[in-house]
């Protein structure tokens, strides 16, 4: 065998994870992880969980309309965002910086919504670990302040979010700010479930603003560009639309999200794994974490017990299975990453990433189990938690109501 056969060879053992050489487990450390595979996340996590949950019945609703936007709206109902990467110059001019994040831009809505999500996910989390009621009933509160209270709620559009300075309209990108709500309609599913906690007005009043809001992203300009991106902004759109779209019961938006994960998304990966358009940002470790973070939540959410995308390969080969690949030694190893450092926070990475746990689960990968495991639970940044889309992992190793 030629050196550079023998190099082929060790790079192809080394991203499929059949070698330890370079990680930090041994070998046992794998095969004694093999047995828990498909574990009961709920039970591994109960004490984060009812922690979690325990914090979030102290925190009352606070919506759009708690923190009025720094600009002038037609109302104050209305979700408003600055994109962070502007920041303000000499003259009253702005200027754009890839990789680097304002802490003067307005992100006080986005960081609302990161809140609201993660009660409500601690929430139903508990209550279907315990089957207490007072759970459900305070992630009702959150959900009723947000989205059916008259005086409280927000607008089911996004068009002042991720505005570029001095400007108040909102971008494509603003679809970005919004992927928690992925996670929130998996917990109204849960709740507005037959046997759930939601009463019928509840439910219909949640599933109605729902709808509204998959109909802004199919019919609105900024909704139907981050549709159209080919990159990690149609990805957070089809995340969203697929859970949107379980809970409303819209199937013909169901099928084109799975439709578009298969013939879309995927196209967005080259041959290795990677993902070209986020190679080339200042951030793109981070940017290619978030981005199969995302593309794995949506793979989970368009597949069902008949269609399992999670084995689905386009004819070159390209899947779910060749990106997961890619990217653990760099979650295993971040001195492995061999693109420049992000521009900030490159060490704040990895955390539990939700790639690992549903990929892991997925093709019985123990090594993907265990690295989740021993890493820490989330970020604790506000700035990097806008961007960590799955808060509670029980919610997403089970099949909500359809």
């Amino acid at each position: 065998m030629s050196p550079r056969s023998k190099i082929a060879l060790s790079r192809r053992a080394f991203l499929s994870g059949m070698t330890a050489a370079g990680c930090a487990y041994s070998l046992g450390g794998w095969s004694q992880a093999a047995e828990n595979i498909h574990f009961n996340v709920a039970e591994y996590d109960r004490d984060n969980i009812l922690a979690g949950a325990a914090d979030a019945l102290k925190l009352a609703p606070q919506t759009v309309t708690s923190v009025p936007a720094p600009k002038k709206l037609a109302s104050p109902h209305l979700y408003f965002s600055e994109d962070t990467e502007w920041f303000a110059i000499e003259g009253g001019h702005f200027e754009h910086r890839p990789g680097y994040s304002n802490p003067a831009a307005f992100s006080q809505h986005r960081d609302a919504l990161v809140r609201m999500n993660g009660v409500v996910a601690a929430c139903v989390a508990a209550w279907r670990l315990t089957s207490e009621v007072k759970y459900a009933q305070h992630a009702l509160n959150h959900l009723r302040a947000w989205f059916i209270d008259a005086d409280t709620r927000m607008e089911p559009n996004l068009d002042h979010a991720a505005c570029i300075p001095p400007s108040v309209d909102g971008s494509f990108r603003g679809v970005e700010d919004t992927v928690m709500l992925a996670e929130t309609s998996r917990c109204a599913s849960f709740l507005c479930a037959y046997n759930g906690a939601a009463t019928e007005d509840d439910a219909a009043a949640l599933r109605k603003w729902f709808t509204d809001f998959t109909t802004w992203m199919n019919e609105s300009k900024p909704g139907f560009i981050a549709r159209e991106m080919k990159d990690r902004t149609a990805i957070c759109w089809t995340l969203q639309a697929a859970e949107m779209a379980r809970f409303t019961r819209n199937g013909a938006l169901q099928l084109d999200c799975l439709h578009r994960f298969r013939d879309k998304l995927l196209r967005e990966m080259n041959f290795d794994g990677q993902f070209p358009a986020e190679l080339h940002r200042p951030d793109a470790y981070a940017a290619s974490i978030f981005t199969l973070d995302c593309l794995s939540m949506t793979c989970e959410a368009v597949s069902s017990p008949l269609d399992r995308l999670w084995d689905y390969n386009l004819q070159d080969g390209r899947g779910m299975r060749s990106a997961a690949a890619w990217l653990f030694p760099v979650l295993l190893n971040r001195g492995a990453w061999k693109f420049p450092s992000d521009a900030e926070h490159f060490t704040d990475w990895p955390v539990r990433q939700p790639s690992l746990l549903l990929a892991g689960r997925a093709y019985s990968r123990s090594e993907y189990i265990v690295l989740w495991k021993r890493l820490p639970l989330e970020p604790k940044k506000p700035e990097l938690l806008r961007t960590f889309p799955m808060r509670q992992p029980a919610l997403w190793t089970v099949r909500p109501p359809a």
